[in-house]
């Protein structure tokens, strides 16, 4: 197999690498912006570049689905499309929080992560994961937007007394909050991802299993409506 292409634009920072068949970095990137669409071609150029490799030369572009950014997500899949439509390249999407919860079970603290992505409207997107293995499985399939405290309370009873560690921007958003009901350890403040790296791996495993998406029906995940919908009656 040939390295893969993988980013991540569910958050305010674009996070792009190249993987090697096995999972190791070839080469990463990142930068913060207000608008992903400036910044995103330009370290995907970049980080195949420093490797020597081409487009056409990829095995598959992957990139993290949502929930996160309504515009991020847009921009993310857009570029994934594009890249991968010239030359037929295998598209592998792949869910922004499962992506976190690998770069939070990769501290290798608790048993419980907790993946928190801020959703704007004084929401976020959570869901409570077993820390076990290279892949941590979701205890739930909800990827809706909560209240930071609803969330926490969810958490609370799923966990059922277990240590949860929590991070992403999300958390970060409504520290206190998380705190207050998680501890006040249970927080790593200022923990960056979803990662690039954790999205290329989710995507080499579903590679491996023989699976990809489809260029022309893939959508983002966005965890819930859009705000701008269409007229009654159209």
């Amino acid at each position: 197999m040939h390295p893969i292409l993988a980013f991540d634009t569910s958050t305010p920072c674009a996070r792009v690498a190249v993987l090697s068949p096995e999972g190791d970095c070839l080469a990463q990137a990142e930068k913060a912006a207000a608008r992903h669409s400036s910044n995103l071609l330009r370290l995907c150029d970049e980080v195949l570049r420093a490797t020597g490799v081409t487009v056409p030369g990829l095995a598959a572009i992957a990139c993290g689905a949502g929930p996160g950014s309504f515009t991020g997500l847009r921009v993310g899949l857009a570029v994934a499309k594009g890249l991968a439509l010239a030359d037929r390249i295998p598209l592998v999407l792949v869910s922004s929080l499962d992506a976190l919860a690998v770069d939070l079970a990769g501290l290798g603290r608790e048993s419980l992560v907790l993946p928190c992505l801020d959703a704007g409207k004084g929401q976020v997107y959570g869901r409570l994961y077993r820390a076990a293995g290279e892949a941590p499985a979701p205890i739930s399939t909800d990827e809706f937007a909560h209240l930071p405290a609803d969330l926490c309370r969810l958490v609370q009873a799923q966990a059922s007394g277990a240590a949860v560690v929590a991070g992403g921007n999300g958390a970060d958003r409504y520290l206190e909050v998380f705190r207050a009901h998680l501890g006040d350890n249970a927080v790593r403040a200022q923990f960056a991802g979803p990662s690039a790296l954790a999205v290329g791996r989710l995507a080499l495993a579903r590679l491996v299993r023989g699976e990809q998406d489809d260029l022309e029906t893939s959508v983002p995940r966005y965890g819930r409506l859009p705000d701008i919908t269409k007229p009654k009656g159209s």
